[in-house]
């Protein structure tokens, strides 16, 4: 019940931040994006974090089926409907995913599902069904490991054998109290300082979990958690930042508990 809860209130928090400003609550840098722009970061993002993904794994996405998980209003989704033969693309609010449809339907894009999922796992997909799984500032805003780590058994059972996933979670570092505060550290990017230089600083919080700063997620757990999802991490880089990437490929066949 506790999770049902949960997962209603962030699906409630996204649906009110998609009415409000939905292009800046997915890319929070400008408070204000004309749709092209809007469109083009998304590109760019792809064009940075996946595309040497599949060159390096030697992956022709053109005839693949690629899942996004929290796609938004499709920020990154027409990026990879240009690359791939079909998109899947899920997210747990239906405000944004109303908005999606209608970005698509402007844009005449026909090769990309967007879908509203439960915000815990990927049951409308069957098993071993899709060739890439993706998933970018999504599970960094999620408060709750254990439905992180849900997701992560998820794409072991939806993913092909050796299909690819990459995905990006909280890395900081944590230690729990009690009353359900935590204390968090690590290295945080910086924006507003770039301009003299500084791209990173220390970051150090306390205070209760929310829908917007997340949880960080331990190394061994994720580790542990893809070992028993058969999925085979290749690398896996950021770790003390709130940008941490996991990757890899699947390894053998999943069975599920």
């Amino acid at each position: 019940m506790k999770q049902e809860l949960l997962l209603d209130k962030l699906r409630a928090d996204w649906d009110s931040l998609a009415r409000e400003n939905a292009f800046h609550y997915i890319a929070s840098l400008r408070k204000e994006w004309p749709e092209d722009e809007f469109l083009l970061s998304g590109e760019s993002d792809v064009a940075e974090l996946l595309d040497p993904i599949l060159r390096h794994a030697k992956v022709g996405p053109r005839n693949k089926r690629i899942l996004e998980i929290g796609c938004g209003v499709g920020r990154m989704t027409f990026a990879l409907a240009s690359r791939f033969e079909a998109v899947e693309a899920v997210d747990i609010s239906p405000e944004m995913i109303q908005r999606a449809r209608e970005l698509q339907k402007r844009l005449g894009t026909t090769n990309v599902r967007f879908q509203v999922n439960n915000g815990q796992d990927l049951k409308g997909y069957s098993d071993e069904s899709v060739d890439v799984c993706f998933s970018y500032i999504v599970f960094q805003h999620i408060p709750e490991i254990s439905v992180i780590l849900g997701y992560i058994r998820e794409m072991g059972r939806v993913l092909k054998p050796d299909g690819l996933f990459l995905f990006q979670v909280n890395g900081y570092w944590r230690v729990k109290f009690p009353g359900g505060r935590y204390l968090m550290w690590g290295m945080k990017a910086t924006h507003r300082l770039r301009k003299w230089g500084i791209g990173t600083r220390p970051l150090l919080r306390f205070g209760k979990l929310d829908g917007w700063g997340g949880v960080p997620v331990p190394v061994a757990e994720i580790q542990a958690t893809c070992a028993d999802a058969g999925l085979g991490i290749s690398s896996l880089v950021g770790i003390g930042t709130h940008f941490m990437w996991v990757m890899g490929s699947k390894t053998g066949s999943y069975k599920p508990v």
